[in-house]
């Protein structure tokens, strides 16, 4: 994964079709940079989101990065890792746990302490976890294969019933 080029606002967005509804994805002229999953209120309260994050509206414009084809090919439920370019906006914290995160493998999970320590912070867990759930970029940035040390899944932005979805589909138990 083309993990983080330097960030530049998102100009424009697409939508994708996926087993957990509809995908928008916000990118700039070279990389993603948000992915909202399904929200309540379609393209204009995600447009609203991005407005309020970014202070512009997008425009509706062309996957330019083949995210789509990508997504796909991940929801088919065959091993898959994901190649694009990623630009979240973040403080340098998130994006040290952001990194850290896209390295967790398909198919594997791992603790929020775990995912402290290995962004070098091994001390700060819960504030690994918060920046799990400030990830803009869902999914594709797999936050959804960090759990609670006990195995218990923890929380998910989309909501766990999307989280168990994903990690099932990974075949994780």
């Amino acid at each position: 994964m083309k993990v983080f080029k330097k960030h530049g606002p998102p100009r424009s967005f697409f939508e994708c079709a996926s087993p957990l509804g509809t995908l928008f994805i916000a990118s700039s002229d070279s990389a993603i940079t948000d992915l909202v999953i399904s929200p309540k209120g379609g393209a204009e309260a995600f447009l609203k989101r991005m407005e309020d994050k970014y202070g512009a509206r997008l425009k509706k414009g062309a996957d330019a990065f083949g995210a789509s084809r990508a997504l796909d090919r991940y929801f088919s439920g065959k091993p898959f890792a994901f190649d694009l370019p990623l630009s979240p906006l973040g403080t340098e914290f998130e994006l040290k746990i952001w990194k850290a995160i896209a390295s967790v493998p398909s198919g594997e999970t791992i603790s929020y302490a775990g995912l402290a320590h290995a962004s070098g912070n091994p001390r700060a867990a819960r504030a690994a976890g918060t920046a799990c759930g400030a990830n803009p970029i869902p999914i594709i940035i797999p936050c959804h294969r960090i759990i609670r040390k006990d195995g218990s899944l923890g929380g998910y932005t989309g909501g766990l019933s999307i989280k168990e979805t994903l990690l099932g589909l990974e075949q994780i138990k």
